[in-house]
């Protein structure tokens, strides 16, 4: 196992530091597909070597050089990190990062040389289970996915952008080392090792959204780097209190059962840090930022890959935080940050926001599973994971293709997109189905959720269904309203059906396949409930109950059927390219044509219009977002108090 795991960190560093050398576009598109390839096979290969045991720890294979120890190679990583970090600072004139680093560097220092550093068995460092078997095929098959639409994207991007200068070798040898950061992260199993693997995809992060370097995203990139660096700090503190009050550092033996009182302040940070890189409330501003970016650094940080590094945390936590006050407070946490934006995301108009709110949504429904914990939580959580990360990757590369070809964001220019990008808006509704209907929809995700929050005695069951029912109406009308848009249709020339075939091959090719992963796993959920996310919930919470696995066949053919319905309709009808015309409306009983025109009193004409899907003048969305990063700030204060008074 140590091999493969070495192997999938260690390969996409060595493609990221080749790729930062190769400027020819051929030879790089040669490396990328060849090392995406690679490194698809080998997370399978780590999958399937696990088999279905329920965890593995391993150790490095090797020793390191020059008689190194784990401990001093960490620190000369961190310190590499944060001057780096201080360096590029103080280049652009930014002052709450260097601190940040600087109190994490005197933490880390502090533990090498003073003695205390515990130590853990060399035979644990890392922890391999069903929770790590499902990011690592996440990290590697579509994490790999995105990086070859990349090749196809990127070339795009820079044309319609003229100005802004490439830089694609940086683009892409990041792009590498993100997912080796990734691979590192989830399969350590010693605190300090994972940090820095933790600290590496906050920095990939900070350079991928200030890729264009202008001044907007620049302001961006700072941001996003100094609310994670805040969750590093949180980090490095937990593990300072860990090591002064004598406890491990292994964060298996750590999150065994419900955590001693003496272990909450350190949990509460190490909570905040999970938090911080799943942008909940009130850290939620960075990933909203880090949409200006190109969309393969959204479809790869924040949908499928970086911000699950938070609620995997989270996940890992759960058993240790469940039943206490700051679970209860996590869980609220996420809860009520589903519910904000959810609200928020009703009143916007650019779609890529819209999924980016959706994503922090999506990640505020597995916090809450996470901070609550039962073995139907974690089923529940996992699942979101899964389909989250296909479907929204998905969506994200979609969009990205549209806004290169119609060089718009704004769902209002959506219109008739079945028309003018058939191909493309199929494979968009195929993303939407599996965000709206199955399993993330109400057929099973959020069906189970609420039964399991019901099971919560008191007024914090009450209040999480609450927040569930109102939440999940919300995402039917955002949903509701991009479904519509795509789904229009009119009469089009030869000119606009000709933008499709200008898609580059390396787009198609991602986008296709992650839509076939979407029906697939759809397709195959029962297997993947019984094998793989089951066993893992009942494995984090001891239960005797076993109903939650069961998927009935009758409910997987609907969702199969549902996730498949739109797709194959709308390919069909964008067949009939007269489709349009052949379904004049009717408006007030009285006739209209295709330009949307009525008659009107006195000879009068007035154009018929649907509007306002966005909720003008009813809601606020800057206010709704200040006021959910308010509740939500006053909460994770409390949470950080009740951990530090429990001590």
């Amino acid at each position: 196992m140590s091999p493969l795991i070495v192997f999938l960190v260690a390969f996409p560093l060595a493609v990221g530091g080749l790729l930062l050398a190769v400027r020819n576009g051929t030879v790089r598109n040669v490396i990328v597909v060849a090392a995406g390839l690679t490194i698809a096979a080998a997370s399978v290969a780590t999958a399937v070597t696990f088999g279905n045991g329920n965890a593995i720890f391993s150790r490095l294979p090797f020793d390191l050089p020059g008689g190194l120890t784990l401990g001093r190679g960490l620190l000369v990583a961190e310190v590499a990190i944060g001057l780096f970090v201080i360096a590029i600072s103080i280049q652009h004139r930014r002052v709450l990062a260097p601190i940040l680093v600087i109190g994490q560097l005197a933490i880390s220092i502090y533990l090498e040389f003073s003695g205390k550093m515990t130590e853990i068995d060399p035979g644990r460092l890392f922890w391999f289970d069903r929770l790590s078997m499902i990011m690592v095929l996440i990290i590697g098959i579509i994490g790999t996915l995105i990086c070859i639409h990349s090749l196809g994207y990127m070339r795009d991007y820079h044309r319609s952008s003229p100005l802004i200068k490439g830089r694609r070798t940086v683009f892409f040898c990041i792009l590498f080392v993100f997912l080796g950061s990734m691979f590192g992260l989830v399969v350590s199993n010693y605190l300090p090792m994972m940090l820095i693997f933790w600290e590496l995809t906050t920095l990939c992060s900070f350079l991928l959204i200030g890729y264009t370097r202008t001044k907007e995203t620049i302001g961006y990139a700072f941001n996003a780097l100094n609310m994670n660096m805040l969750g590093g700090l949180g980090f490095s503190a937990a593990i300072l209190l860990l090591v002064t009050g004598n406890q491990t550092l292994d964060l298996a033996a750590l999150t065994a059962g419900p955590a001693a009182p003496a272990l909450l302040p350190a949990l509460a940070l190490l909570a905040l840090a999970g938090l911080t890189k799943s942008a909940q409330m009130p850290f939620s501003s960075w990933l909203l930022g880090a949409m200006y970016a190109p969309s393969p650094t959204s479809a790869l940080l924040h949908s499928s890959t970086m911000v699950k590094a938070g609620v995997f945390l989270l996940l890992r936590l759960s058993p240790a935080i469940a039943g206490s006050n700051l679970g209860t407070l996590v869980a609220f946490v996420g809860m009520l940050t589903f519910l904000f934006v959810s609200l928020v995301a009703v009143t916007e108009q650019n779609v890529k926001k819209v999924l980016a709110y959706s994503t922090i949504g999506s990640l505020g429904l597995i916090v809450g599973c996470a901070g609550l914990g039962s073995p139907e939580l974690v089923w529940v959580g996992m699942m979101i994971i899964i389909f989250h990360a296909l479907a929204k990757a998905l969506l994200f590369l979609v969009v990205g293709t549209i806004e290169n070809r119609l060089y718009t964001k704004d769902m209002e220019n959506f219109d008739t997109l079945l028309s003018r990008l058939p191909h493309v808006s199929v494979l968009a509704l195929v993303g939407i189905a599996g965000m709206f209907i199955a399993p993330f929809g109400v057929v099973v995700a959020k069906w189970a959720a609420i039964k399991a929050f019901l099971d919560v005695s008191g007024w914090q069951g009450a209040g999480l269904v609450v927040i569930m029912a109102f939440g999940s109406s919300l995402t039917i009308f955002y949903w509701g309203k991009l479904l519509i848009k795509v789904l229009s249709m009119k009469s089009i020339g030869d000119y606009e059906l000709s933008v499709e075939k200008r898609i580059s091959r390396f787009e198609w090719f991602a986008e296709v396949t992650l839509a076939v992963g979407v029906v697939g796993v759809t397709a195959t959920l029962g297997l993947i409930s019984e094998k793989v996310v089951g066993p893992q919930a009942l494995a984090t919470f001891a239960g005797t109950s076993r109903a939650f696995l069961n998927v009935e066949p009758a409910m997987l053919v609907s969702m199969l059927v549902a996730v498949l319905f739109l797709p194959v309709i709308a390919l069909w009808a964008s067949r009939r390219r007269n489709f349009y015309d052949m379904a004049d409306f009717y408006s007030a009983g009285r006739s209209t044509n295709s330009s949307h025109v009525m008659g009107a009193a006195l000879g009068a004409t007035r154009t018929v219009t649907l509007r306002n899907y966005y909720l003008d003048g009813v809601v606020n969305g800057p206010l709704v977002f200040r006021s959910g990063t308010a509740v939500c700030g006053v909460l994770l204060a409390a949470m950080i108090a009740i951990g530090m008074v429990a001590r």
